[in-house]
């Protein structure tokens, strides 16, 4: 029953394609991927860009949905005006997702790595065509909310998805993680009882990939991490895995921003970026990929 109710709430948040509605922007969707029995969408990004003359920095957000929906349309249309208005060129990126009903025992399903190989597929086909959309990539940054914040902050502390790719860690500016408590995947599959069910079918029970694909579990001291921003919000327990992680990166010098979102609900700091005179996320935000660009 709370694996339901949980799924409604999901789908509430992120399952309709929502009408991006910003005609200041021209947009293409290319397929960056192919694999056999795949559905194309899930492996295609939407571009937005002026023109394709001038090369402009360039963001790209991963969606949340809990590992098993979403789309790279949802949530957008705050997000396309804040960065119309900082003439950025922005990319919303799909990838496979896991099943619903939940599949635990199906060890044929979508569940980790393949969302970050996706992403990371993504990335790479951004740094190496991006150009061609007035995107600059020498300056790009990646940001997600959720499940897609969990996605992205892996990526930036897994430094082996974008070497796979024959791209370091370095080709990301920034990396934005937008109300998240996938820090520490290794204890919400083995001790998070509400949600457990959820975690188990994204990621496995295997405690050796647990850890690996546990941000909070792979700072390393001697990697260098892009900057970092991340919002604070929510219960205790996600509080509290949110502030491992910045103590522990802040004990490796990650430059981090936190900041404080709690006057939101999960879904609302979402749609508040870039949302009209809104100042609580949006200008930290707009700072913050001002700086990465520098």
């Amino acid at each position: 029953m709370k694996s339901i109710l949980l799924f409604i709430t999901i789908s509430i948040l992120f399952s309709c394609k929502k009408k991006i509605d910003n005609k200041d922007f021209i947009s293409e969707t290319i397929q960056y991927n192919s694999i056999n029995g795949v559905d194309n969408d899930l492996l295609s990004l939407d571009i937005y860009y002026k023109d394709k003359t001038n090369l402009k920095p360039v963001v790209i957000y991963v969606h949340g949905g809990g590992w098993t929906i979403g789309n790279k349309t949802n949530s957008l249309n705050n997000k396309l005006s804040l960065f119309n208005s900082l003439d950025y060129t922005f990319v919303s990126i799909n990838y496979r997702l896991s099943p619903f009903p939940y599949k635990p025992n199906d060890e044929n399903r979508v569940k980790y790595p393949s969302h970050n190989i996706d992403v990371a597929d993504a990335i790479s086909w951004i740094y190496n065509n991006i150009d061609n959309y007035g995107g600059d990539n020498s300056k790009i940054m990646l940001f997600g909310h959720s499940a897609g914040a969990q996605i992205v902050s892996l990526i930036a502390t897994d430094k082996s998805f974008l070497e796979n790719k024959g791209l370091s860690l370095e080709i990301l500016k920034g990396i934005g993680i937008i109300d998240t408590k996938g820090f520490d995947v290794l204890n919400l599959v083995h001790n998070y009882s509400s949600s457990q069910n959820m975690y188990i079918n994204a990621f496995g029970i295997d405690s050796t990939e647990n850890i690996q694909a546990s941000p909070y579990r792979i700072l390393n001291p001697n990697i260098r991490y892009p900057k970092m921003f991340i919002t604070l919000r929510g219960s205790n327990q996600r509080k509290e895995a949110i502030n491992n992680f910045i103590d522990k990166a802040k004990i490796f010098n990650v430059n981090l921003t936190i900041v404080d979102g709690s006057k939101y609900t999960h879904g609302e700091i979402n749609e508040a970026i870039g949302k009209k005179n809104e100042t609580t996320i949006t200008n930290p935000f707009k700072e913050f990929l001002e700086e990465c660009f520098k």
